[in-house]
């Protein structure tokens, strides 16, 4: 119709004029009204017919969404659908299987304090979390060593508001892990499954139970944003808790010591630490260094078998690398070698002048350790992680190193933590 609108007044104005003296012109000028209107029709027709076919097309998509719908809400809900209404019920479901095996742990510690007449100690009340193990058929509570550190009285809160005092089983501050005993019998005693935390990856969906602030049994849901930190906390200085596992679950003060959950309700990690003023920067202690250190704090109060190497390291970077004139712009470079010790004897060599790199000094001049036991290193990170969680005193570990233009390979045999540290 559009076309007839724009044709028609026009040659019904040359029909009028020419009417009279040329029939031949009159004939063409209907067979063109005729044609003019076929082709409206036509493309009239046609745009219809698409609309037609577009909206039969919409219908089939609905049909088959809708078909879709029906088949995925016939199947189970696995916990695992955290991301869908169904899964969040699923959380639910989860934090009602798991709070009972969660504690409130309220200690005295003792505190050095500086105050108007100067430094004195004080009896100052901390709080924290715990939850439930067994090990060797007996139940135990796992909490974090900075919890309960120097502290001279202990007790444990369970779910159903019943509280026992606590004895420290075992303490290991370069783990910030410690084990406590409780005089506490019946069906409040449920006990946590330990997982294999190395088998969790970035994007797990990690959930939380604690006592932030004192609130009591608060549930809080993230998930891992990164593994194999390195944890520079005070109460293992001068060294730093590796291995740890990076999470976007809010935690809190309070929250220290509880545990961290996969989503069939195991343990996967301590929650220990955050980062001040941060937003969902979280930190964990894996479960396997608490599966792993167990027996022996259990046994023997303490755990000894930290390794220990001697060296101290920076993790290479583009101005590092320039600094030194060398290609190489990853791993770690070796800073300082301690005298006498694993690193001395295997021969690794540490800086021999500093530079300011980036507004911190750095010691340029060493190895550059590119891998250890065959698994690249990147960073700092990579290199002390894998060395906390697999090496154990007495064990060789042969590290790649990049020393002089070539690349040389040396064993070094672990030591142990030197007793002065523990």
């Amino acid at each position: 119709m559009f076309a007839q609108r724009k044709i028609n007044p026009y040659l019904f104005q040359v029909f009028s004029v020419y009417q009279t003296s040329n029939k031949a012109v009159y004939i063409v000028l209907v067979i063109g009204i005729l044609l003019g209107a076929l082709a409206g029709f036509t493309i009239s027709y046609t745009t219809l017919s698409n609309k037609i076919q577009f909206l039969q097309n919409e219908v089939n998509t609905l049909a088959r969404n809708q078909l879709a719908l029906e088949k995925i809400a016939s199947v189970p809900v696995e916990p695992v659908e955290t991301a869908s209404y169904q899964g969040m019920s699923n959380l639910s479901t989860l934090y009602q299987k798991t709070v009972s095996s969660v504690v409130e742990i309220e200690a005295i510690q003792q505190q050095v304090i500086q105050g108007i007449f100067g430094f004195q100690v004080e009896q100052v009340p901390v709080l924290g979390s715990g939850f439930v193990v067994e090990y060797n058929k007996s139940f135990y509570i796992i909490t974090n060593y900075h919890v309960v550190e120097n502290a001279t009285s202990v007790a444990v809160k369970f779910y159903d508001g019943r509280s026992y005092p606590a004895k420290i089983v075992g303490e290991d501050r370069f783990s910030d892990l410690a084990v406590l005993s409780v005089n506490a019998q019946g069906e409040n005693i449920k006990p946590l499954p330990l997982a294999n935390s190395s088998q969790l990856q970035v994007g797990d969906t990690v959930v939380a139970i604690g006592n932030p602030f004192g609130l009591s049994n608060t549930f809080t849901v993230g998930v891992v944003s990164a593994l194999n930190r390195i944890l520079d906390d005070p109460v293992a200085a001068p060294y730093s808790i590796a291995g740890v596992i990076q999470i976007t679950t809010p935690i809190n003060p309070g929250n220290s010591g509880g545990p961290l959950l996969d989503l069939a309700g195991q343990v996967v990690g301590v929650t220990t630490a955050i980062i001040a003023n941060s937003q969902g920067l979280g930190f964990a202690i894996p479960s396997n260094v608490v599966a792993r250190e167990l027996p022996y704090l259990v046994a023997t109060g303490r755990y000894d078998l930290h390794p220990y190497f001697g060296f101290s390291v920076v993790t290479m970077n583009y101005y590092i690398a320039r600094a030194m004139n060398t290609s190489v712009t990853y791993g770690v470079l070796v800073q300082q070698v301690l005298p006498n010790s694993p690193a001395a004897k295997a021969g690794l060599k540490g800086g021999s002048y500093q530079a300011q790199i980036l507004g911190e000094p750095v010691w340029l001049g060493g190895d550059i350790i590119l891998a250890v036991n065959g698994t690249p290193v990147q960073g700092t990170s990579d290199l002390l992680s894998y060395l906390q969680l697999n090496v154990l005193p007495g064990e060789t570990v042969v590290f790649t190193i990049y020393r002089v233009n070539e690349t040389v390979e040396i064993p070094l045999i672990a030591g142990y933590l030197p007793e002065e540290n523990h």
